[in-house]
């Protein structure tokens, strides 16, 4: 004889009535006692399908983000020098947080500035004077030369001096003016140098102290500072995690929901959530926005949403469960769900199959669409 789940406890009371050994190889009696027990099943009672709402919804798991949440990363090497904010402390945009200490990136910015201050037009005045003077005296010595030039070829018109005198003059008077118009173009490159020396040094200048300014980590929001991840001393590297900061005020939703529901995830979309943070309470929101990739790892998709109203007492990582609603129909045919075979074939109360063709669904409800009407009575199938 076997003994099923169902008629178990039946078989058990009638065992601790007769005695082990009499259930199990006595009287005739006991034995016939035992199978009419177990024998007799309760006749199923029919059921007729129920016009009710139904609403369907996508399975979702995920935690809370603060709006903004931001992980604040070191982008240069060295050690803490300061930390100037604390744990669950309100920050406005752009307020200092900490400061990293390097000292070859100090020596480079205090050189970079000695090399802008060297490089500038009034530390080179007394060379851009001195080739004025230059330009000044060459200009005085053409002048003269050219007097003297003019001078002498009168003369040589007038049969006084020698051709030679007068080609010595104007040899002088060529090299006069060759000198006054190098010391033009010494004078002319000279600026032109300093300038570009003083426009080169001031860039890396600028470049050294934007460096430097990377040894400053400030906030990015308006918020609070929810993790502070290094102290005073330790040593950070690029792309360290210094600290996590937020808005306190405002809160998102980062779900995920798995590759096999996601097509039926809109935004927009109604959804019902729930937190062990918050038992027995259960908030309303709506997706903002699906992420239009696949996590290769989870095969999941990332969903964020909002809640409509904001509970006090939330967290950054809050671990959640919502319902995504997919689809609501406000009267349509039900029917169990455990009444189903096969997922589209119903047992008339006499036994007969009907296919029927199935709709929205919830945990225990089905929708049927065609196949059945509200005054045919069905029976569950056995398991």
């Amino acid at each position: 004889m076997v003994v099923t789940l169902r008629n178990r406890r039946a078989f058990l009371l009638a065992a601790l009535l007769v005695g082990n050994r009499a259930a199990f190889g006595g009287s005739g009696l006991v034995v016939l006692c035992v199978w009419m027990i177990v024998g007799c099943k309760q006749r199923q009672k029919p059921i007729r399908p129920t016009q009710g709402a139904i609403t369907e919804s996508v399975y979702a798991s995920g935690i809370l983000k603060s709006k903004g949440q931001y992980q604040a990363f070191a982008v240069v090497s060295g050690i803490i020098d300061s930390v100037y904010v604390a744990e669950g402390q309100l920050v406005s945009k752009g307020q200092k947080l900490l400061t990293i200490t390097n000292d070859q990136q100090r020596l480079t910015s205090e050189r970079a500035l000695l090399a802008a201050e060297y490089a500038s037009l009034p530390a080179n005045l007394p060379r851009l004077q001195e080739l004025q003077r230059n330009v000044g005296l060459a200009a005085e010595k053409l002048g003269n030369d050219s007097l003297l030039l003019a001078r002498q070829q009168r003369l040589w018109q007038q049969k006084i001096g020698t051709l030679v005198q007068v080609e010595q003059r104007q040899l002088q008077y060529n090299a006069s003016a060759a000198a006054w118009k190098s010391s033009q173009r010494q004078l002319a490159d000279l600026r032109r140098q300093l300038a570009l020396d003083a426009k080169q040094s001031r860039l890396t200048w600028a470049i050294s102290r934007a460096q430097q300014e990377q040894f400053i980590v400030t906030s990015h929001v308006d918020g609070v500072v929810f993790d502070l991840l290094r102290e005073k001393g330790e040593s950070v590297g690029p792309q360290t995690v210094l600290a996590i900061l937020g808005n306190a005020d405002n809160y998102m939703l980062e779900l995920q929901v798995d590759e096999y529901d996601i097509s039926r995830v809109r935004s927009g979309a109604e959804i019902f959530v729930t937190m062990d943070s918050h038992q027995g309470q259960v908030f309303e929101g709506m997706v903002l926005e699906v992420h239009p990739i696949m996590n290769a790892q989870t095969r999941t998709f990332t969903v964020e949403a909002e809640l409509k109203q904001t509970p006090p007492g939330l967290y950054p990582n809050l671990t959640l469960e919502a319902n995504i609603v997919c689809a609501y129909k406000k009267n349509a045919l039900l029917i169990p769900r455990r009444y189903l075979v096969d997922d589209s074939t119903v047992l008339r109360k006499n036994g007969d199959r009907i296919r029927v063709r199935p709709g929205l669904r919830d945990l225990e409800m089905v929708e049927v669409l065609s196949g059945l009407s509200a005054k045919d009575e069905i029976i569950q199938p056995e398991q």
